[in-house]
């Protein structure tokens, strides 16, 4: 049972979903200013394009014109130095340039493809001078890309690097009249130890209001020819905040990644590769949606590593956008949904990092409000978290979620040191904010002033309604208080604030539910089509109501219908909190319409937009997979809970369960055939294993299994142990493995 997973042929498996394009072709770039298409699209070409990252760096590779191609360069922490008023909402993202590669002949034939399993991309031209093969990849250990071209006949290849200016791109959306000491110098081109350089250094505006020169981004490129019909370039991208050391830095990478043979070099990125998938495995019968689980698995890896940035709204693939920067209204928190069933903790390290890291900001952010001991996000925020609370009724409550993203990697792994030194400090700083907004109503419970449930639409169409007591709060207001007593407990911390949140759960007004289901807040009604399904966190993904509760049982459904049934207003990850919501309530037919609904916002490439890019949609439709074939929330797992009618074979290995769980499973002609629980901390064990029939058990010694309602099992599962669950016969093999198409 250790080596469940062992009947997975990984580059086999993989190869299946590579993204291949076998007539790739130039479409005529960026929309024009219409009004169907603003300049908030991307260009035409940026859903097709095949994306390579190493969670820092990466390129969106994509046809620049009829006879070039293009790799659209992206670091995730390069981004402007001024907040410019008006034009940004904080410091933003800014754009670094494109490598670009031209064959000698006319193009005739182009195809490219994406390797999942390599992290490799690849492509072939056919020319009226023969043919240009290419091959390329961001290096999974050193920030640096590398172009690899073969050609045939009298063909070959031109690699040239064109800068794109660093400035905000909102600037292409916004008017504005701003003066040149704002904006950075164009980029200065150089050419040093036999390597080519591109420096953007940026400009700030000081509190004297003079403007300094601060930091560098540095492109560098080598080209090393082999022979005439063979070539390789190698693509450092280097950043600095505050000096220019971003220039050796480049340098030293090209350097080393140059003096490595290039069997050496795709060696030892493709290990770090093989050796992430395996972490765990999902395959189901809908080879669609199997396809699309996997390339949001290579996306997460590819945009996001444990060193780097939060991932904001573009990863390493900034391109034209009115988003570049980092929004926690919703897109942190989908866009890290995945990774904690998934098995996937070092992706999430990044959220959690970054917020240690500038805990400071987080003070700060929440000082306006009159509170020196809390920590607070508002909407949008630069890299490093600052975002102060300059308004006295906004968005309270987007902290709090990306926590509760935390708590989950904490319940992943019951790890008490992280949770006493990483998590609670943060928690109990964010649940001082609503402990010190919160007062006693004259009815005895006590509320919350005004403040915003996430970008539902408000007088003069704005994107703010501010109302007395938004469930948004409501919600996270209580869970926090919750997760905060049980970390106290758990630590025998003692805190001095444990009667104040005794207090808040005993006293807090309750959810504002009116026909409908649940409101936005006390005087606001959900009456108008929405794109977030905020009002309905204490359902998903908080949990603190469900269908077994008789008070709320119509309540969210009502609220699930009334919600997704107003059109106009939804978009794509409208959808795939519907299906994480239709999952939960058991209904897998429901939530399968709901992923077709959602089918239908992806670009061919499995990116999306919203008027412009954003990541986190796509990212968030692997969650819904997750809860189709493996939930575990109010401390038990629930195995196969979503099944569609359809689905008659499932097989999933080492999804990681809250409580420290690996979990495995098999569902084959319509129902489970067996179930592997491995326990990583020895935490209690409660499952819903979805076994008709008496429950058999296998493991290294006989079990204690209690069930303590139908169909419901409490397990002594130790520290280390494995338990297999089936019924009737033992299962001959529990090799977990892909299954067969519908």
């Amino acid at each position: 049972m250790e080596q469940v997973i062992s009947k997975v042929d990984w580059e086999s498996f993989l190869s299946a979903h590579d993204l291949v394009q076998t007539d790739l072709r130039f479409h005529g770039g960026y929309y024009k200013g219409t009004e169907e298409h603003n300049c908030h699209s991307p260009r035409k070409e940026w859903g097709e394009g095949a994306f390579i990252g190493n969670g820092m760096i990466g390129a969106m590779i994509l046809k620049d014109s009829p006879q070039d191609l293009a790799w659209e360069l992206g670091r995730n922490d390069v981004v402007a130095h001024n907040h410019l008023s008006g034009i940004d909402w904080s410091v933003p993202r800014v754009p670094i340039g494109d490598m670009v590669l031209r064959p000698r002949g006319r193009i005739r034939e182009e195809t490219m493809r994406l390797s999942l399993w390599h992290a490799e991309a690849t492509g072939l031209m056919t020319t009226d001078q023969g043919t240009l093969e290419w091959r390329s990849i961001a290096h999974a250990q050193m920030d640096c890309l590398m172009i690899e071209w073969n050609s045939t006949g009298s063909e070959g290849a031109s690699v040239g690097f064109r800068p794109r200016h660093g400035v905000s791109p909102r600037l292409e959306f916004v008017p504005h009249n701003l003066s040149r000491k704002y904006l950075p110098p164009p980029p200065l081109q150089l050419y040093q130890q036999g390597t080519q350089l591109s420096i953007q250094t940026f400009v700030k505006e000081e509190e004297d209001g003079t403007v300094i020169s601060e930091g560098a981004c540095v492109v560098a490129w080598k080209e090393v020819n082999f022979s005439e019909s063979h070539g390789v370039v190698y693509v450092s991208i280097a950043n600095s905040y505050f000096d220019e050391s971003a220039i050796d830095v480049a340098l030293k990478t090209i350097d080393s990644a140059s003096k490595l043979s290039l069997d050496t070099f795709l060696k030892t990125h493709r290990a770090k590769w093989h050796d992430y998938y395996p972490a765990s495995f999902i395959s189901i019968p809908d080879k669609y949606w199997e396809g699309i689980y996997w390339i949001q698995m290579y996306k997460l890896a590819s945009a996001v590593r444990g060193d780097s940035p939060v991932l904001d709204n573009q990863g390493p693939w900034l391109t034209q956008s009115a988003w570049p920067g980092t929004w926690w209204n919703l897109n942190v928190q989908l866009s890290y949904s995945s990774v904690y069933k998934a098995n996937r903790l070092s992706i999430g390290e990044s959220l959690i990092g970054n917020l240690e890291r500038y805990h400071e900001s987080l003070r700060q952010n929440a000082i306006p409000i009159g509170l020196d001991d809390g920590a607070y996000i508002d909407r949008q925020s630069s890299f490093n978290l600052i975002s102060p609370c300059l308004k006295p009724d906004f968005e309270y409550g987007n902290l709090p979620w990306a926590l509760h993203n935390v708590w989950r990697h904490y319940r992943s792994t019951m790890d008490e040191a992280f949770l006493r030194d990483r998590l609670y400090p943060l928690l109990r700083a964010s649940m001082n904010v609503y402990l010190h907004l919160s007062f006693r109503g004259e009815d005895g419970h006590l509320h919350l002033p005004k403040t915003v449930s996430p970008e539902y639409p408000g007088p003069e169409n704005s994107t703010a309604y501010p109302t007395e007591d938004t469930n948004y709060d409501l919600a996270l207001f209580r869970w926090g208080c919750l997760a905060l007593l049980e970390a106290n407990d758990r630590l025998h911390l003692s805190d001095p604030l444990e009667d104040r949140w005794r207090e808040v759960l005993r006293d807090l007004i309750p959810y504002p539910i009116d026909h409908n289901g649940f409101k936005v807040g006390k005087d606001v009604p959900f009456a108008v089509s929405h794109r977030h399904y905020s009002h309905l966190l204490m359902f998903f993904p908080l949990h603190l109501v469900h269908d077994d509760q008789p008070e709320y049982s119509d309540v969210i459904k009502k609220s699930i219908s009334h919600w997704i049934d107003l059109m106009g207003g939804l978009q794509g990850y409208s959808y795939t909190g519907a299906a994480c919501m239709a999952a939960t309530r058991g209904d897998g037919n429901q939530t399968l319409a709901y992923l077709t609904e959602f089918r239908r916002f992806l670009y061919p490439n499995t990116m999306y937009a919203e008027l412009s890019p954003v990541i986190e949609t796509p990212l968030s439709s692997a969650e819904c997979i997750h809860y189709m074939v493996m939930q575990c929330w109010g401390d038990t797992i629930r195995v196969f809970p979503a099944v569609p009618d359809e689905w008659k074979e499932i097989s999933f290995g080492k999804l990681l369960a809250e409580g420290a769980f690996e979990v495995s499973g098999r569902w084959r002609k319509g129902k489970t055939e067996f179930v592997v629980i491995k326990s990583l901390a020895g935490a209690p064990l409660k499952i819903i294993p979805n076994l008709l029939g008496p429950l058999e058990t296998s493991g290294e010694r006989n079990f204690s299994i209690k069930e303590i309602s139908p169909g419901v099992y409490e397990i002594d599962l130790k520290q280390g142990e494995s338990i297999l669950l089936y019924t009737g016969s033992l299962p001959e093999e529990i090799g977990i493995g892909p299954v067969s198409c519908l």
